[in-house]
């Protein structure tokens, strides 16, 4: 994939960025208190009750992502690669356009300044 993303099309680049906030989030988590009682999916929840929401969870789901939710593919359509890295409805980073051109910025930086680039081993966490 870093050989495909040499070829530095903006396209790609912008698919990788995308690909990069699915797979791999800048935020896993956030949280958020209930405002009124309500239901959900068969869950109650109290007014006042709080709520953990795994964003990284939530960037592989399968019923969104349906092809490898867990590989990373700078080349997914963009369609499949929503995700919720900068989070969502009222709470949506107005950073995140910002942070999405400096990705782009430094993916194509990166490899213009050492395009012998090469992972110096199998990544591991």
């Amino acid at each position: 994939q870093l050989n495909d993303l040499r070829s530095t099309s903006a396209e790609l680049v912008k698919s990788a960025v995308e690909e990069v906030l699915r797979h791999q989030a800048p935020v896993l988590a956030m949280h958020r208190r209930v405002m009124r009682d309500a239901e959900f999916q068969g869950v109650r929840m109290a007014e006042g009750d709080l709520l953990y929401m795994v964003l990284a969870a939530a960037n592989r789901d399968p019923a969104v992502v349906h092809d490898g939710p867990d590989r990373f593919d700078i080349r997914r359509p963009l369609r499949e690669s929503k995700h919720v890295a900068f989070g969502f409805g009222t709470h949506f980073c107005l950073g995140a356009p910002l942070s999405r051109l400096e990705g782009a910025v430094a993916f194509e930086a990166l490899l213009a300044r050492f395009p012998r680039l090469r992972l110096a081993g199998e990544p591991s966490r």
